[in-house]
């Protein structure tokens, strides 16, 4: 039996001054039929909401910069969060699928997370850019 393989993030800074690009990825070279199977399984299932967690972090961290703080850890003060973060200091977050439209062979998809997971090279692989605009008005 092949040793599991480790799932691990990258944080990358994007093209623009306040991005950043989250990449989950998993090396299943070797692994046997069924392991594969079951590391993406896993990856598609269990790992994005790894990766969404870690994004979330990042965002909160955001708020706090700006000196927004959510009343309690809620989704819905969450976004009431963003919303005074984007009314008064006008500043947006924009987050994308690196990987919605990609000539990559995709996998699957996290369908609570929304992230598209796909194969490149027996690299399991989904990415995120998060963006801070600044809205400027």
């Amino acid at each position: 039996m092949s040793k599991k393989k480790q799932v691990k993030i990258d944080i990358l800074q994007g093209e623009n001054e306040n991005t950043l690009i989250f990449v989950l990825s998993q090396d299943i070279r070797g692994l046997s039929t069924y392991e594969r199977a079951k590391a993406i399984n896993t990856f598609v299932n269990r790992e994005t909401n790894v990766l969404e967690t870690c994004i979330e972090n990042h965002l909160r961290q955001v708020l706090i910069k700006y000196g927004v703080i959510p009343l309690d850890g809620s989704e819905s003060a969450l976004k009431r969060a963003f919303d005074d973060l984007e009314y008064s200091h006008h500043r947006k977050k924009d987050i994308r699928n690196r990987y919605i439209g990609t000539n990559e062979t995709i996998i699957g998809e996290n369908p609570e997370t929304q992230m598209t997971v796909i194969n490149e090279d027996d690299i399991l692989s989904c990415a995120v850019e998060v963006e801070v605009i600044n809205c400027g008005w």
